[in-house]
């Protein structure tokens, strides 16, 4: 009985036992798992490290970054910065700055209660005649909520975040402007759009002008105010020969505004519109893009035909194209391809304007019927008298390129248009004499006799009247 019992014991033992392979795969598959959970820790402790770095550099050398955290911070825990750490009366405000020979702007409110503002500091220039402020910080300030503060009869408030503005490139401005010392031009106006604006916030435009010759170019920054964060994004710089500030305008199907910056120089459109953007920063969670026709934004043919001519400045035929396109479509055109068309439309709208004036001069009725491919019209306008002819050759020996490439264009996509042929063998004929315009004509495809030997006609009186 009892040898029983002991075979039984050994048989429990042996059934129960833990083979070799087993027995070593367990352990190795351990450590792996505690080296897995070491690592891990490992990277998340040096993540956090560098985290706490980051923002300690931050608090000692620029402190104003980090402001944003109090939003999210008891008030026990609540980081001080600066003079900001107590709270000020406006009038104690402006002595502070009137202190440091510095003087305040006037207040511009960024909300509705008026409990947050923005505060223009500017300094007066050295050697300065006329004019001599600029701007050269902008400070938000909010109104302090402690309750000791609420129960007096002046209203305090903090610091929020401040902005240091020290100009722009005069080679932005001034490509041609000669190296000198001082190379920044100063702001000395600021401006909120009074006009519905995009996102939730304050828009602003700080600008300046730049005296060049009998002269002036307009030139600023267009900074947004961000109420989520506390802080002041500046979000694109810009310029305009012609003094017109930026302004806020529908030009898409969007419900959003665009901003529009009108650079126009006489009958040539120049407008560039940006749309409000997205983006996965933080801090700077929206930014201004400008809306290009590089590259088009579909592959047909017909649109980027219509994208090609409108690029060479033929607004207005480029949107007949766009919309007979559109007409022939099923589906809606994609946004960005809708941004193009009414960027487009934009251009157009100013071209045709300018074409269906009356110009008192032969010269400046042709070229805006030639900007906004009226090229029958601006033809009878030059067949009309021998003054006409030798006044608009003048304007097409000073012709630098513009007028050409609407010629060209229009003529890669449709080459069978008898009047841009004309005029293309105009502008040849006045500036590099009839024989290249007619080597010119006889490489043209698909032109006919009788359109060669009408432009033949047109030259003779062209080279007549010219030698008067």
């Amino acid at each position: 009985m009892a040898h029983q019992s002991r075979r039984l014991s050994l048989k429990f033992l042996k059934r129960n036992q833990t083979s070799p392979e087993i027995a070593e795969k367990v352990p190795q598959e351990g450590s792996l798992l505690s080296s897995t959970v070491a690592v891990t820790v490992l990277f998340s402790s040096a993540g956090l490290i560098l985290i706490f770095a980051w923002i300690s550099w931050l608090f000692i050398f620029n402190p104003d970054k980090i402001v944003w955290m109090n939003k999210f911070l008891p008030e026990w825990a609540q980081i001080p910065f600066g003079y900001s750490e107590h709270p000020h009366t406006l009038s104690e405000i402006q002595a502070s700055i009137q202190a440091q020979k510095q003087t305040s702007g006037e207040t511009l409110a960024l909300d509705k209660n008026n409990n947050e503002f923005l505060l223009p500091v500017f300094q007066q220039r050295p050697n300065c005649q006329s004019d001599c402020d600029e701007l050269v910080a902008l400070r938000v300030y909010q109104l302090a909520t402690d309750s000791e503060f609420q129960s007096k009869s002046e209203k305090y408030y903090r610091l929020a975040t401040q902005l240091s503005v020290t100009g722009i490139d005069k080679s932005f401005v001034d490509s041609k402007a000669e190296n000198e010392d001082n190379n920044l031009l100063p702001f000395t106006t600021i401006k909120s759009f009074d006009d519905e604006t995009p996102a939730a916030g304050v828009w602003f435009n700080v600008q300046g002008e730049y005296q060049k010759g009998s002269g002036a170019i307009a030139y600023g920054q267009i900074l947004y105010y961000n109420p989520v964060r506390s802080n002041l994004i500046q979000l694109l710089s810009w310029k305009s020969s012609n003094g017109q500030s930026p302004k806020w305008q529908q030009v898409t199907g969007n419900d959003d505004k665009e901003l529009i910056l009108d650079q126009t120089a006489g009958l040539e459109p120049q407008l560039r519109v940006y749309q409000v953007k997205p983006t996965k920063l933080y801090l700077n969670p929206i930014q201004l893009d400008k809306i290009s026709l590089k590259p088009p934004a579909i592959k047909e043919t017909p649109y980027q035909n219509a994208i090609s001519i409108a690029r060479s400045g033929l607004w207005t035929p480029a949107l007949e194209s766009l919309k007979s396109l559109q007409k022939q479509r099923r589906n809606a055109l994609p946004a960005t391809a809708q941004a193009q068309v009414d960027f487009i439309r934009l251009h157009s709208e100013f071209t045709k304007a300018q074409a269906e004036k009356t110009w008192a001069s032969p010269s400046e009725q042709v070229l805006a019927d030639l900007i906004d491919g009226r090229w029958d019209k601006a033809l009878k306008v030059f067949k009309a008298s021998p003054q006409n002819v030798q006044e608009i050759s003048i304007l097409l020996k000073a012709e630098k390129g513009k007028l050409w490439n609407r010629v060209a264009s229009a003529l890669e996509v449709n080459p069978q248009q008898p009047d841009v042929l004309t005029w293309g063998a105009l502008i040849l004929a006045v500036q590099q004499g009839d024989a290249s315009a007619t080597a010119w004509l006889e490489k043209q495809p698909k032109i006919s006799k009788d359109t060669i030997a009408e432009i033949q006609d047109l030259l003779k009186r062209l080279h007549h009247e010219s030698e008067k």
